[in-house]
């Protein structure tokens, strides 16, 4: 399933995502063991899979240094104005972990500076702020990347 659209990188999001937990969680609270900087496997995307369209931008996200969760690199796109789409990219194995759920925050009052997308290299908690996906609201995320999946945080 490596470079396929992976059901559950975010399945179950739009109906356990809640809205900002009473004290927000921080980066802190979800650190990993080590920050990779060794030599990075190739992106392994499958032809004819979601992310085969996007596989350029993949691929080229694969030979930057991790920038999240310790050997991942997690990449952007836009999709559109504000809107994003993302992919999270193992820099050890060439996994790809994508699933076309877009980020907007179209009609929404946003305060600047406006940050839709907040991850780090030394945590596996990532911050979505805006709409994810037709069905939800617009309001702050909070996931942990773990296995392949990103876990609401409540």
């Amino acid at each position: 399933m490596v470079g396929q659209q992976i059901p559950g990188l975010v399945a179950g999001l739009i109906c356990f995502a809640s809205s900002a937990p009473a004290q927000s969680p921080a980066f802190q609270k979800y650190p990993v063991s080590k920050v990779y900087a060794g030599p990075q496997a190739r992106a392994r995307v499958a032809r004819n899979s979601p992310a085969w369209k996007f596989r350029t931008r993949i691929r080229e996200a694969a030979q930057q240094h991790p920038n999240f969760a310790g050997h991942y690199v997690f990449t952007t796109w836009g999709c559109g104005s504000e809107c994003l789409h993302y992919a999270i990219v193992d820099v050890l194995t060439g996994a790809v972990y994508f699933d076309n759920v877009a980020l907007t925050w179209w009609g929404a009052t946003t305060p600047e500076p406006f940050t839709p997308l907040d991850f780090r290299v030394t945590s596996s908690l990532v911050i979505f702020t805006g709409v994810l996906g037709a069905e939800s609201k617009n309001t702050t995320y909070y996931f942990r990347f773990s296995q392949g999946h990103l876990l609401a945080v409540q």
